[in-house]
């Protein structure tokens, strides 16, 4: 009667830890509930859902507004270097006396001074396009800590979901745990096992608890980690969607081919467009420093009181074509230019740097993605195994033998846990490859976004939504 209790015991556990899976969170938050109260921000959607997280206003994060500024400080630069073509007007005034012809007389002037230059030999105007060329590689950089930051966006977002899968498994090996350290307990008592044993068996459980706890604040981990990720620190997200990960799982792995992967990301690479933008302004500036060994024209207009005897000396209005040659600059243009063509040369090189790292890359991903479907079928096998295994244990139980009924829930929930990792591991993968390439890292896609995810989550966990509440 007694083994009937503890195996009903097991049973009762076991059911509770799968319970405890989608109250988790709200046990977390009655354990320290001060805590709990001073994170949650009531704003965000319950259950939260990836197409949400993505779809915040990502500008707002410092890494991307880090990249803003570096654009608005470009455009200041460029304003700057535009006004230099431009006609310039000012007002002159002076309030003076001298001496002439021996003579003290009044040397006044007051007048308005236009300026306009004429012609340099393209020397404004290449520094023009440097500064549009630095623009354009500060798009394509802004481009890509965008993509970037969605993907760690993803990527957070998935463990949180594992943590969830994570605990039920440690939740459940710890319930398995308790039993056999309560039978210990009842043979201890009967002197059927000595002090070691049942010391050896305590410490056996302890370690399980410790990692079951462990376990548990993972689960507020790696929701703070994606809150903060987010940009809402004192926030906590509760209850997490499923994601609908069908625009990853329809690519077809066969179609692949290395070398055409890696010419693609060559190509596309944010990374690298931007650099040869930055070679493309340094070429610029070069070609300005070689200019400015030509004259430069311009025209010079005054009107106004420009004397204190306009009928006599300067009369009421000037205007002249200046030319300005330069003959000698004590080296300063020769320096710039060999500065330029140095800057270009460490350019180039760790160009060639980024494309052997970016090979390297793309080949990694190109197996981990050949790889996926021999994973996938060996996560099937140990998903079919637990699964027939947990029906013979269940047999076993119900005809009053020995069965290890707690193991093999356990097995189950590992190969549940194993098939929801291969997906978020697939969507990376694929995520990761795009994101190489300047692609979308998670295109939004109205049929794919009005999907239950929900379908999603049974193929992959059977019906277990993988969230705390």
């Amino acid at each position: 009667m007694k083994n009937l209790v503890r195996s009903m015991r097991l049973v009762l556990i076991s059911a509770g830890c799968i319970c405890c899976l989608a109250t988790s969170a709200q046990a977390q938050a009655q354990a320290e509930p001060s805590q709990a109260e001073a994170i949650q921000n009531p704003s965000l959607p319950n259950p939260l859902t990836l197409e949400y997280v993505l779809s915040l206003p990502l500008a707002e994060h410092p890494a991307l507004m880090l990249q803003q500024a570096r654009q608005a400080k470009l455009q200041s630069q460029l304003t700057q270097q535009q006004a230099q073509d431009r006609p310039q007007l000012d007002l002159v005034g002076r309030l003076a006396w001298r001496e002439y012809a021996e003579k003290d007389e009044d040397f006044h002037l007051a007048a308005v001074h236009a300026n306009q230059k004429l012609y340099d030999f393209g020397r404004n105007q290449h520094l023009i396009e440097s500064v549009q060329a630095k623009q354009a590689a500060q798009a394509e950089l802004f481009r890509e800590a965008e993509q970037q930051l969605k993907l760690k966006l993803m990527q957070s977002y998935f463990n949180a979901l594992l943590s969830d899968f994570q605990y039920r498994i440690d939740n459940e090996a710890m319930a398995v745990a308790y039993i056999s350290f309560d039978k210990a307990k009842d043979r201890l008592e009967l002197k059927r096992i000595s002090d070691v044993d049942y010391l050896e068996m305590e410490n056996e459980y302890q370690k399980i608890l410790v990692k079951r706890s462990r376990s548990e604040f993972n689960q507020l981990q790696t929701r703070l980690n994606l809150a903060n990720l987010m940009g809402m620190p004192k926030a906590r997200p509760d209850e997490l969607s499923f994601p609908n990960l069908d625009r990853y799982a329809k690519r077809d792995v066969k179609a692949l081919q290395l070398e055409v992967l890696q010419q693609q990301v060559l190509e596309s690479n944010p990374q690298i467009l931007a650099m040869q933008q930055k070679h493309k302004a340094l070429e610029s500036e070069l070609q300005s420093y070689q200019a400015s060994k030509m004259p430069e024209f311009d025209v010079d207009a005054w009107a106004g009181k420009l004397s204190s005897y306009p009928e006599i000396r300067e009369g009421s209005w000037l205007i002249g074509l200046n030319m300005k040659v330069p003959l000698y600059d004590g080296g300063s243009r020769s320096s710039k230019i060999s500065e330029t063509k140095a800057q270009m040369q460490v350019l180039q090189s760790n160009m060639r740097l980024l494309e052997q790292q970016l090979r390297d890359q793309v080949a990694d991903l190109y197996f981990q993605l050949k790889l996926l479907p021999t994973e996938r079928q060996q996560h099937q096998i140990f998903g079919d195994y637990a699964d027939l295994y947990l029906d013979y244990s269940r047999a076993l139980y119900e005809n009053e033998t020995a069965t290890d009924l707690g193991d093999s829930m356990v097995r189950l929930s590992q190969a549940n846990y194993n098939h929801v990792a291969w997906q978020f591991k697939q969507a990376l993968l694929w995520a990761e490859l795009d994101f190489l390439m300047g692609k979308e890292v998670f295109p939004d896609t109205s049929s794919t976004a009005k999907l239950n995810s929900e379908t999603s989550a049974s193929d992959s966990a059977q019906s277990v939504q993988g969230n705390p509440s």
